[in-house]
C-alpha cells in the first residue's frame, strides 16, 4: 500500500521563471492551484520526497520562500474551506 501525503505548498518567489518552473513541477506531481501561490493535493510519500529534493535543488533568491506543509489525517479533517474550490483534475502519468 502506498503511503499518501496531503500537501499544501505555499511560496513567495520574486523571479518569474523560477516561480513558473515551480508551479509547473507542482502541477506535474498532480497538485492543484488553489490560490495564485498556493497548491495542494495528495501525493505518494515517494513523490513527496522527490519533490522536496527538486525544491531543495532550486536556486532561490535571498528573500524567496517555499513552505511545504504535510497534513496528518487528523489535521485534514479539521481543514475548513470557505468559497469555491477549483475543479479536481485526475492526475494521470503517461
Amino acid at each position: 500500500m502506498k503511503q499518501e501525503r496531503h500537501l499544501y505548498i505555499v511560496y513567495d518567489i520574486k523571479d518569474d521563471s523560477t516561480r513558473s518552473h515551480l508551479s509547473r513541477r507542482l502541477a506535474y506531481y498532480g497538485l492543484r492551484r488553489v490560490q495564485y501561490s498556493v497548491f495542494n493535493g495528495i501525493v505518494t510519500l515517494k513523490d513527496k520526497n522527490e519533490l522536496l529534493k527538486e525544491i531543495n535543488e532550486m536556486e532561490l533568491g535571498e528573500e524567496d520562500k517555499i513552505h511545504v506543509i504535510d497534513l496528518c489525517e487528523a489535521c485534514r479533517r479539521e481543514v475548513v474551506i470557505i468559497g469555491k474550490m477549483p475543479d479536481v483534475k485526475e492526475h494521470v502519468v503517461v
